[in-house]
């Protein structure tokens, strides 16, 4: 994992475009679909990056600890 669940969850709270990942893929996933974090959004990908670039940004202007 790029980050620790704990900042995924800040980061993905802070962001205007998190969407949830589809019923198929939560299922599949770690995570619990009730839990708002990067690792549960369909912007999310495999190797653990946001598709939309927008992970660094938000962890920059939000002074979030990594």
């Amino acid at each position: 994992m790029r980050a620790n669940f704990e900042t995924y969850r800040k980061v993905a709270k802070a962001c205007s475009a998190y969407e949830p990942m589809s019923e198929t893929r939560i299922t599949n996933s770690c995570c619990d679909k009730s839990d708002i974090s990067c690792t549960n959004c369909k912007y999310f990908d495999e190797e653990k990056y946001c598709r939309l670039d927008l992970y660094d940004q938000i962890v920059q202007n939000h002074n979030i600890k990594e």
